[in-house]
């Protein structure tokens, strides 16, 4: 048998003929002809004469010294069947040409054989051969899979190999896996695919293989050897495959992105590399090796922080720029010693996940959060405690003068809601019929949305082009590309287009360019004589990107108030989240994050700062009033 279980059916019941196969290499010097190219086997003669069939399809590929024979057993060539790849053995043989198509393969039977039918022992032999001119022969086609000649219209394109079976069938987990026992090798190619059974002695022993139309129907389905079969991306180096089994259950295999073992690169001439994953953490006996037997709590807890931290390394835009920027030694005893706080019993999930997540959001980004019981207590105590300090901390839109030439606009969220976007369009108009010539952009307690809300009254107070350069760099991951693809589609912004495609031809785990402000780009004639913004602690994402507007294009007309630094969410951006296994909780992330990142990030201390500190205690109520901190802002703003 080939093949494992997983596979189709079909292959475990066509049966392999046994002939005498050739190992080594034939001597050019020793022939008076040298064929070059795919023949196959027309007919066997017998030293007496008799004229045989050999019941058995067989070809012979001849590349430069190399000889590689593909036996199968089929009277026709049928749509899938399994084959046998070897070298030839060496034995005393000659062989002769009669044309440019075809040549007679004549050799001495002094072994022992099977089947006396065709190979009687003691007897001389010829084999003939014909030149396969059809390009569309199953075999060519082959061969072009081993050399890996293909366009690659499918993201599955290419070899992969197989890690093993996911061992209860869930197509959206890579843990838990049993090794498959040979290394199996599945090449898709244009229409057609090659699985590759490596038995570890090859080229002493045969390499056995499988041939298979193949049909692409989206990115996550495939026709595969008869059998609609379902992908599961868990990145664009790994995928499950789940296929229905004659029993009619679902059967799931996991594959990694992998060059052929290489010497069998070596021989069809391809440069494919191997996987550098350390999958070490996802088979079932690495487990078991490591931790010993554990409850189903413990196994589950383990997927879950894992998948957390794996999720988080490979689509979080900060983290890379964190890595290279010192903090690696740091975050691996960080995450260690969660890991195994975590096994032995000393903390549950729930809080592993939590402090692992608030690690990156205490001293480094505050869009990189979740959703465990734990983070929101650890939050809790990182932030500001505004409802301990003002008895009644809960900000309603306000857009109304405070004096005769000082216009207040309060915009406690950004999300359309509270206030709408026709509530900011109207409030828009009545500041430029108000005559007031100060302008105070509150953003306190505003958690983000967005920018375009905030930045509708901050461009009112900026007076120049930009003061400086500015980029913002995407993390390309196949979950990001799932979300970017959803944006293209809801905003038809053509940047985001092309990031796209971009991120699906360069590797994953890469920072791409996103978007760009060159320094001296734009330019703003200011409506207003002075504009000031007031933050706190809860203002977030882009309830700080006017901060952040003003102080790129603003030299003198805008300033920034208060007390505490904003939450800090002001250099990363466009989130996503994941669900992880096992649990309720969800991790949230930025896909981009800005090239400033790099420095700021060494100062562990995320948030805007106040260009002005606000000298006056916490007000009483803020609300949809007009409070003490915006009192003494107006008065500041005319000195």
């Amino acid at each position: 048998m080939i093949m494992n279980h997983y596979f189709s059916n079909r292959i475990l019941k066509i049966l392999f003929v046994t002939t005498v196969l050739f190992e080594g290499t034939v001597s050019v010097s020793a022939q008076s002809y040298q064929p070059q190219g795919l023949y196959k086997l027309k007919e066997i003669v017998h030293q007496d004469g008799k004229h045989m069939e050999a019941g058995y399809q067989q070809y012979k590929y001849y590349k430069d010294d190399t000889t590689l024979e593909f036996t199968y057993y089929s009277s026709e060539l049928e749509e899938s069947f399994n084959f046998i790849v070897s070298y030839p053995e060496v034995q005393p043989l000659q062989m002769t040409s009669t044309s440019d198509s075809t040549f007679t393969l004549r050799w001495f039977n002094d072994k022992n054989t099977q089947d006396e039918r065709l190979f009687p022992s003691q007897t001389t032999i010829e084999e003939k051969y014909e030149m396969v001119k059809d390009s569309t022969n199953a075999i060519q086609q082959v061969l072009n899979l081993l050399e890996m000649k293909m366009d690659k219209s499918h993201r599955l394109q290419g070899a992969w190999k197989m890690r093993g079976r996911q061992s209860m069938n869930n197509a959206n987990s890579q843990y838990w896996i049993v090794p498959n026992g040979p290394e199996t090798y599945q090449i898709f190619g244009n229409g057609a695919s090659v699985t590759i059974v490596n038995s570890g002695g090859f080229p002493r022993a045969k390499m056995q293989g499988y041939y298979s139309p193949c049909t692409y129907l989206d990115e996550s389905a495939i026709k595969w050897d008869g059998r609609t079969g379902i992908l599961n991306w868990f990145d664009g180096e790994t995928a499950s495959l789940t296929l229905i089994g004659a029993s009619g259950q679902p059967m799931v295999t996991v594959w990694d992105r992998c060059g052929l073992p290489q010497h069998i690169q070596e021989l069809f001439g391809t440069r494919c590399p191997q996987t550098t994953k350390d999958l070490s953490s996802y088979y079932t006996e690495g487990f078991l090796k490591k931790y010993g037997n554990q409850p189903d709590s413990i196994r589950m807890a383990y997927e879950t922080f894992d998948y957390a931290v794996n999720a988080n390394e490979k689509n979080n835009a900060i983290f890379p720029v964190l890595m290279r920027n010192g903090y690696e030694e740091e975050y691996k005893e960080m995450k260690e010693s969660l890991l195994s706080r975590l096994m032995n019993g000393e903390m549950d999930v729930d809080e592993a996940v939590g402090r692992y997540m608030f690690w990156f959001y205490k001293d480094f980004d505050r869009h990189t959060n979740c959703s465990s019981r734990t983070f929101s207590q650890l939050r809790s105590e990182a932030l500001v405690n505004y409802k301990a300090l003002i008895a009644h901390y809960a900000p309603e839109p306000v857009g109304c003068k405070v004096d005769k030439d000082t216009y207040l606009l309060r915009l406690p969220s950004s999300q359309g809601n509270l206030p709408t976007w026709d509530w900011m369009l109207n409030k828009v108009e009545e500041f430029k019929q108000s005559g007031c010539q100060y302008l105070i952009l509150d953003l306190r307690g505003n958690g983000g949305g967005s920018d375009a809300f905030g930045e509708m009254f901050a461009k009112m107070m900026c007076d120049c082009s930009s003061l400086n350069d500015h980029q913002s760099f995407y993390m390309n991951s196949t979950e990001n590309n799932k979300q970017l693809k959803k944006y293209c589609k809801a905003f038809h912004l053509s940047f985001m287009d092309k990031v796209l495609a971009e991120a699906e031809s360069t590797e994953e785990g890469s920072l791409i360019h996103w978007m760009s402000t060159p320094k001296g780009s734009g330019g703003f004639t200011p409506m207003v004589r002075k504009g000031a913004i007031i933050i706190d602690n809860y203002s977030a994402s882009a309830g700080e990107s006017p901060v952040s507007f003003v102080r790129t294009y603003s030299k003198s007309h805008a300033k920034v108030y208060g007390r505490d630094r904003s939450m800090g969410c002001e250099m990363s951006g466009n989130c996503n989240n994941i669900r992880l296994p096992n649990s309720n909780i969800v991790l949230t992330y930025p896909m981009t994050v800005d090239a400033e990142f790099e420095e700021a990030c060494k100062d562990r201390n995320p948030g805007f700062k106040p260009d002005v500190m606000i000298p006056l205690p916490y007000p009483e109520q803020l609300t949809d009033n007009i409070d003490s901190w915006v009192l003494w802002v107006a008065k500041r703003m005319k000195k």
